[in-house]
């Protein structure tokens, strides 16, 4: 049974910040470079400087971007910037976002987490890259805090928090703020015991899907065995043994997964008429014509290769007034390149993605992404940087479903590295807690 309980986060003082939505910050693995400065200038106090501070050629062992948020961190407490809560508190916390004309929310309840080295209570669901569980561990390991919050996904269709999430919600909300997208955010503090009981209660008697954090997890998990080894009077109850959790329905109507799409950039250009020679051995190739603008092209990029029955399609554009739409033929031959997997993981367009465009005809393995590879999870800004030169194609796919991720992880399983995105995604600031 997974371990669930209340906590004193920290949230900024209201009473001393005007709007919250100038100091909390997108999460630190969407931000650019451009986007980490307009957050830099947005407001002094803002979250950046915890997540994803500025880097200097100046920058030595002892005064770097992680050093740096350590000691923000400590000013912004001892000025009571950020205050912490009297008294522990399970919060309920909900974005909403109107995105291509629809409203999505994504309402969930964020407590501690007790880590779990075996993976019997918490399952873990995507693959991670060396380079970001450094990044992880070393912001962690220097301000002893959980800056953001993991998220996990819970299967429930009785609907029992359901219900208590529409009572709580009917109440008015400690902290209400709107972001730069106009993104929604409100949060509640749930300090009633038995309400605290009845959350961890039935939160206990569920597996957990971790759709985002996985290498902050991991992360957790090192810098807990450092304690542990440091620690001659380890109990299991210190703090370093949980992580701040946002956990979410899988059925919740509001939330959906994103897919993460592929942009790559080729050192000798893009070889149009070769890649589509070499697809047609196992895809479908289909050139559509759409002569129009950019949002009506990258509204058919998705009509076209959206699912309306168990297929596998993907989207190949490279500029110009036209895409192609990739349907995979046969689904047996994964088979012969995934021999290893369960069906469910062979099922995924990424792996679909991965195994026969991505390696067998760009010639690009998973290590070298980092130099060929940019992810995106929006179509139209693949679209525009493709025309812009900055990349030679972008490949588009469907988003995974929650019954997917479920089936890959329960046969013990990763999806592979960047497949999942819950959206909306938490932001960082909204609550922070302390390891120490």
């Amino acid at each position: 049974m997974a371990k669930i309980k209340a906590f004193n986060g920290y949230l900024y003082n209201q009473d001393k910040i005007d709007d919250l939505g100038k100091v909390t910050s997108l999460p630190y693995d969407s931000i650019n470079a451009k986007e980490q400065q307009l957050l830099y200038d947005m407001h002094e106090y803002n979250a950046v400087r915890l997540v994803k501070g500025m880097q200097y050629e100046s920058d030595t062992d002892t005064d770097n971007q992680y050093t740096r948020a350590g000691k923000f961190l400590e000013d912004w407490i001892e000025k009571e910037i950020l205050k912490r809560d009297s008294v522990p508190a399970i919060y309920l916390y909900e974005q909403k976002v109107i995105f291509n004309k629809t409203t999505f929310k994504n309402t969930g309840f964020v407590t501690l987490l007790e880590l779990d080295d075996k993976y019997k209570k918490v399952i873990p669901c995507e693959d991670t890259t060396p380079s970001s569980n450094k990044d992880s561990y070393e912001l962690l390991s220097h301000t002893k805090s959980n800056l953001n919050m993991i998220s996990c996904m819970y299967i429930e269709s009785d609907r029992g928090l359901s219900r208590l999430i529409d009572e709580v919600s009917y109440s008015a909300p400690q902290a209400e703020f709107v972001l730069s997208d106009g993104t929604k955010e409100r949060i509640w503090k749930i300090c009633d015991q038995d309400k605290i009981d009845f959350i961890t209660k039935e939160l206990s008697n569920h597996t957990l899907y971790i759709s985002d954090g996985q290498n902050r997890y991991e992360s957790s998990l090192q810098y807990q065995s450092d304690c542990i080894k440091n620690n001659p009077n380890h109990t299991g109850e210190e703090p370093y043994n949980y992580i701040m959790t946002l956990l979410t329905n899988a059925y919740d109507d509001g939330m959906m997964m994103v897919p993460f799409h592929r942009l790559v950039r080729f050192e000798k250009g893009f070889n149009e008429s070769f890649f589509v020679s070499a697809c047609q051995d196992n895809f479908k190739v289909e050139k559509i014509i759409v002569d129009t603008d950019t949002s009506e092209f990258v509204d058919t990029i998705k009509k076209q290769i959206g699912i309306t029955r168990h297929e596998n399609k993907i989207a190949m554009y490279c500029g110009g007034s036209y895409f192609y739409r990739l349907t995979l033929k046969n689904k047996d031959i994964l088979k012969d390149y995934l021999p290893d997997k369960s069906d469910g993981y062979r099922s995924l367009d990424v792996a679909v993605l991965n195994s026969l465009i991505m390696s067998d005809v760009l010639n690009i393995p998973e290590e070298a992404y980092e130099q060929r590879v940019e992810f995106t999870k929006s179509v139209t800004d693949g679209v525009e940087r493709v025309r812009s030169g900055e990349f030679g194609c972008l490949l588009a796919i469907n988003p995974v479903k929650a019954e997917q991720v479920r089936e890959v992880a329960l046969a013990g399983e990763k999806l592979p590295y960047m497949t999942i995105c819950v959206f909306p995604k938490p932001v960082t600031g909204t609550i922070i807690n302390k390891l120490d």
